[in-house]
């Protein structure tokens, strides 16, 4: 390596590098050819040569005509990290680079930089799948020190390479049960994969069924011979590391137990998938509590993973034992529901009061199966579940009644103003009226019962809508409201403002046809263009009020 002098890094290696950024090899042919010894020169105040800058930004003909001038041993020059070219290459998964310089130096790839960090770790680091199975077989990983494979492994498993740890594994079985350097094993970084785990049923069948589901859709991937998705990797490897890592003497002597950390990392990441995949291998799982006693189900409770909690509604008589655990605290499963949700899943919901409704819902299903006596248990602190829930959620309730009545003062205010101009205008008939017996003088138009009915109806809804956001400023607002009447209001209010709305633009529309026939076209889109702009406002509040009032039937 040459470290050239200063005078000569602001003439040649600053020029160089900005070639070898864009890819200019005109430019860099020029520079190598007044001094052959910048191809291998550090050009960056970084450290690193051509070759590296033009390998992480994909330049591949700048590369290939590089690598016509370098020796072998200038492909291996490391930057102050012990990171070569192919390392930087890694970092942006253009496989055809990498192809090209190991074609080069068949040595790259084993070459180890800081931290025994080599390009397939880099690779993997990234996510990048293309990359990483390229130089899985170039890597002689096989060769590695345990504590490197079971790095690059656990690395795969974070970084979703299912296939590639599924090869990595088999390669070494006893990585199953090794620990990386933070004492994480690979069931546990795959425990916390949740979104890698779709179920392979619908929430609706119990537990057992989707055992047998799961078997079976396993059985059919095997004889269809399909291509398999990230989810069916998942599976797999759950079951490679399962089969390598727990023996059968482990669960006849009841040693299995020490893995039962597992039950608890997914629960707490809501990895439903993951669990009952385990728990079909290993039913006892079913019955472990953590050091606070408690169950995967007490945990599903307080984080509010409703995935899990419908896997323990489908075990029937189980579900009840499970039920009546009390934790350290002398807490049942009534008490951690009646404890508020954590943040990100209360953000979730949009809409304090739809959040609050979300928590009364769910104590009122976990009320229905703890048993009666449970219901007003204290716990270590005096409590009783009722009590700890008001105290838990007293400032959610206070911003939930704050939140509704902001809503029904502002649309009260719009449904008593249009309430206002119909009623007015309802006595003003286009045409007027005939002075000798006072009907209507355009009566027998065809087009004149609009009018007259649009007005009935944009009055009478206006006035509907007026009552209810009245009846939601005065309510009680009590828990049990946030959980139906409340939204229920609200959606009837809303929807009959938009009624409101439509029927008295469609009034308006008609008197304007009425004088004005070339103006039809302009009416048209007035009469569309206003009940939209209400339709984009308020529909995204309406459709969130119907789902939360109504999707919550099939929660559970």
């Amino acid at each position: 390596m040459l470290v050239l002098e200063k005078e000569r890094y602001v003439t040649q290696c600053v020029p160089l590098h900005l070639a070898a950024l864009k890819g200019d090899w005109d430019a860099a042919k020029n520079l190598l050819e007044g001094d052959s010894t910048l191809a291998k020169a550090l050009i960056t105040k970084g450290g690193e040569t051509a070759l590296h800058i033009a390998a992480v930004e994909g330049h591949k003909f700048f590369v290939d005509e590089l690598l016509k001038i370098m020796d072998d041993s200038d492909m291996e020059i490391q930057n102050p990290t012990k990171c070569t070219a192919l390392c930087f290459a890694a970092t942006t998964n253009r496989v055809d680079i990498a192809q090209l310089l190991v074609k080069g130096n068949q040595r790259l790839p084993t070459i180890y930089g800081d931290g025994a960090v080599t390009p397939l770790y880099t690779a993997t680091l990234h996510g990048h799948k293309e990359m990483a199975e390229y130089l899985f077989p170039l890597s002689h990983s096989r060769l590695w020190t345990k504590d490197d494979q079971i790095e690059l492994l656990t690395t795969s498993i974070e970084s979703e390479l299912y296939g590639l740890a599924i090869r990595i594994l088999k390669q070494n079985r006893m990585l199953a049960a090794a620990q990386n350097i933070n004492g994480v094993t690979p069931l546990e970084v795959l425990a916390r994969k949740k979104l890698s785990f779709k179920r392979r049923i619908s929430h609706h069948q119990g537990l057992w069924i989707s055992f047998v589901d799961s078997i079976l859709a396993y059985m059919k991937s095997k004889k269809t011979k399909q291509m398999s998705t990230p989810s069916d990797n998942a599976y797999e490897l759950l079951g490679c590391l399962w089969d390598s890592a727990i023996s059968q003497e482990d669960v006849e002597t009841g040693k299995i137990g020490k893995h039962s950390k597992l039950l608890f990392v997914a629960a707490e990441s809501g990895n439903d998938g993951f669990l009952a995949e385990i728990i079909s291998r290993y039913p006892d799982f079913l019955y472990k509590v953590n050091t606070d006693e408690h169950s995967i189900f007490h945990i599903a409770v307080s984080h509010r993973y409703v995935e899990i909690f419908n896997l323990m509604l489908g075990l029937n008589g189980v579900k009840d034992l499970i039920a009546s655990y009390i934790d350290i605290n002398g807490n049942n499963m009534l008490h951690l529901v009646a404890k508020l949700a954590p943040q990100a899943q209360l953000n979730v919901i949009p809409g304090v009061a739809l959040q609050m409704q979300r928590e009364v819902l769910w104590f009122k299903k976990v009320e229905k199966i703890v048993k009666p006596s449970y219901r007003n248990m204290m716990n270590r602190d005096g409590e009783t579940p009722y009590e700890l829930f008001l105290e838990e959620h007293k400032d959610l309730m206070k911003e939930g009644e704050k939140q509704m009545k902001q809503t029904a003062k502002s649309c009260m205010l719009v449904t008593m103003l249009i309430a206002t101009v119909v009623f007015t205008t309802a006595f003003t008939v286009p045409g007027g009226y005939n002075n000798n017996n006072g009907t209507p003088i355009l009566k027998d138009n065809k087009l004149f019962m609009v009018f007259p009915i649009s007005e009935a109806i944009a009055t009478l809804s206006s006035l509907i809508s007026t009552f209810v956001f009245l009846s939601i400023l005065t309510s009680r607002y009590s828990e049990n409201d946030f959980l139906k009447s409340l939204p229920l209001l609200l959606v009837i209010g809303v929807g009959t403002l938009f009624v409101s709305i439509v029927a008295m633009m469609v009034a308006f529309c008609t008197c304007l046809l009425f004088y004005q026939h070339q103006l039809a076209v302009v009416t048209i889109l007035f009469f569309v263009i206003v009940p939209i702009m209400f339709v984009v406002l308020k529909y995204p509040l309406l459709v969130t009020i119907l789902r939360s009032i109504y999707g919550c039937r099939w929660l559970f």
